[in-house]
């Protein structure tokens, strides 16, 4: 009698075990489905991460590989606002940096290093949003009115200063500070315009990177004179000891060799100098 008993116990907790993980199942389904149906749009790959957390969904588009879901929490802090962010990383890295926020967002403590402010000529544009580049014209030239359109959008969807676009050499950032997924078509629709931003940002960079920079001897222009002990480079902030470096052909502004390349111009303010000397 007692192993009858005991037999129907562990049916019983199997039954229960199995409910309960059909149970939670559908409540994720339901929970995620908005991630589910990117995936399937995009033929992406849909990877859950449990229960509690929510998952992400990665996919290609033109050679960059995207990824979409929700900013990290940090742990202690509580009351924390969901971030839904799409993140493309580039299949080759590019000469860009470009940090974009509405007005509304209080700004950085400390700006990216070898970016300055940009203006596009637009009062509504330059009124609603502050802008920060290192290539003023490449700045210019993505932030054509399709992609200035997609970021207006996307600022539509949450409230004032609740979005961000950062650019550097490896991915592309588009951040929302909501949970998309909750409402219905919301995450679709942020991704499709993460995109537009993404391919203005790529056919930007090829048109500016088929103008190229130059590099070319230091016996083709003046050098630079010299102060006492080694200078500083603008973009890095470190002196620039006895390694090859760059010298801006229009100021005459020492760089760091990987520091010019880099940012691509000259770093100071107002030259724009596109053309480097080694030395």
């Amino acid at each position: 009698m007692e192993l009858v008993i005991l037999s129907l116990l562990v049916l019983f907790l199997y039954l229960c075990i199995r409910a309960m993980s059909t149970f939670g199942a559908w409540v994720t389904g339901r929970r995620f489905r908005a991630y589910r149906n990117l995936a399937a749009r995009y033929r992406g790959r849909y990877e859950s991460r449990g229960m509690s957390d929510p998952p992400t969904v990665s996919f290609t588009h033109k050679g960059s590989t995207v990824r979409v879901g929700l900013a990290p929490t940090i742990a202690g802090q509580p009351g924390q606002i969901p971030r839904t962010r799409v993140v493309a990383r580039f299949a080759e890295g590019i000469p860009f940096r470009l940090e974009l926020a509405p007005s509304a967002r209080p700004s950085p403590p400390q700006p990216p290093r070898g970016t300055r402010d940009v203006r596009l000529g637009s009062p509504t544009f330059d009124q609603s949003f502050h802008v920060r580049a290192n290539d003023e014209e490449m700045a210019r030239d993505f932030l054509s009115n399709p992609v200035r359109d997609a970021i207006n959008r996307l600022q539509d969807l949450v409230h004032a200063g609740g979005m961000l676009v950062s650019i550097n050499p490896e991915r592309m950032l588009v951040q929302v500070d909501r949970n998309l997924a909750q409402t219905g078509e919301a995450l679709s629709y942020a991704v499709r315009e993460a995109l537009i931003i993404l391919d203005g940002l790529l056919e930007g960079v090829r048109r500016r990177m088929t103008q190229g920079i130059a590099i070319v001897d230091a016996d083709q222009t003046g050098a630079w004179d010299e102060d006492d002990g080694p200078p500083i480079c603008k973009v890095c902030g470190d002196p620039i000891e006895a390694e090859v470096r760059i010298l801006c052909a229009s100021c005459n502004t020492p760089h760091h060799r990987g520091c010019w390349e880099y940012v691509g111009a000259c770093s100071i303010y107002g030259c724009n100098g596109k053309v480097g000397i080694t030395e």
